[in-house]
C-alpha cells in the first residue's frame, strides 16, 4: 500500500516520498524473506520495522510529522491508512508466533511496556 501512495507523498516533500518508498520496498522484500527463512532474526526485524511504521503513523495523526513542510500539523486518519496500520499490527502479532516461547514473551513484554510508557507520558502531559 505504501508504494501506491509514494508519488503523492513525493509531491508534498521529497523526504515523505522517500519514507513511503523505503517502507514499501522494505515490506515487499520482507514478505518473501519471512516465507523462505522464518527464523527469529527475520521475525524480530519485521516486528521492529512494522512497529516503527505504526509509531510514525500514530505520531503523524496525533501531533503531526516531526519534519518537513507539514511538521507538527496532524494529518486526518483515513479508511485506507487505518486499514493498512491495522494490517501492520496484525503482522506484528503473526511474527510474534514465529518466535520461541521465552523470546516471544520478552518481545511482547517490551512492546506492551513501550505502549504503557507512551500512554503514561501522554497522560502526564510530557508528550503533546
Amino acid at each position: 500500500m505504501h508504494l501506491a501512495y509514494t508519488a503523492s507523498h513525493f509531491r508534498q516533500w521529497w523526504a515523505y516520498g522517500a519514507f513511503f518508498l523505503a517502507t514499501g520496498v522494505g515490506q515487499a522484500l520482507f514478505a518473501p524473506l519471512v516465507l523462505r527463512r522464518p527464523q527469529p532474526w527475520v521475525a524480530l526485524a519485521g516486528i521492529a520495522g512494522n512497529t516503527a511504521i505504526v509509531g510514525m503513523y500514530i505520531l503523524s495523526r496525533t501531533t503531526g510529522p516531526p519534519l518537513g513542510p507539514h511538521a507538527r500539523v496532524p494529518e486526518e486518519a483515513g479508511a485506507i491508512d487505518l486499514a493498512t496500520t491495522a494490517t501492520e499490527v496484525v503482522i506484528v502479532g503473526v511474527l510474534l508466533t514465529l518466535l520461541g516461547g521465552r523470546m516471544r514473551r520478552w518481545v511482547a513484554d517490551v512492546l506492551v511496556a513501550g505502549a504503557v510508557l507512551l500512554w503514561a507520558l501522554r497522560l502526564s502531559g510530557s508528550l503533546p
